[in-house]
């Protein structure tokens, strides 16, 4: 079956995809009620964006996830987020210019070169709590065998006692 799906003007498609960036960067186009003249205001922030925090939500029901909140360079991202946030909208060249010779500096040492892949694995998982994330995955692996335990047992009967390991 073909969906008859109407082309769009060439204007059309350059309005929606304007408005699409707009919103995408935090603000919003309101047009005049007198003279019909559009003009940008910036959108109220809650933090952080919906498309982040999205983002953010999907990560953290991961085994990766979880293993990030769980490391110590998360919390230091976390602490420098909004120190960060403000230079960037201060000054957003500098700020490209520093990330570029950061790579560009990382490009030249290439530090992973002088480390082991030994030491690198180690050092990612010595830094995180690891027995923390094994029993997070644990748990919910046996929560989700007792959610279907419970549903296997009719109602008014009660559930099978389970002994701690």
């Amino acid at each position: 079956m073909i969906d008859a799906v109407k082309p769009r003007a060439a204007k059309a498609k350059l309005a929606l995809s304007r408005a699409e960036l707009v919103a995408a960067m935090g603000y919003e186009e309101v047009k005049s009620a007198t003279n019909g003249a559009v003009s940008v205001v910036e959108l109220p922030r809650s933090g952080t964006g919906a498309g982040a925090s999205a983002v953010a939500a999907r990560a953290s029901r991961s085994v990766v996830g979880r293993w990030w909140l769980r490391h110590p360079l998360n919390s230091a991202l976390q602490l420098g987020q909004p120190l960060l946030e403000r230079y960037a909208q201060r000054h957003p060249g500098k700020l490209v210019a520093y990330g570029a010779g950061a790579g560009a500096l990382l490009w030249i040492l290439k530090p992973w070169k002088l480390l082991s892949a030994a030491t690198l694995v180690t050092l990612i998982l010595r830094s995180s709590d690891i027995s923390g994330m094994i029993s997070d995955v644990v748990r919910k692996a046996t929560g989700a065998a007792e959610d279907n335990l419970a549903a296997s047992v009719p109602v008014g009967h009660p559930l099978p006692a389970t002994t701690p390991s």
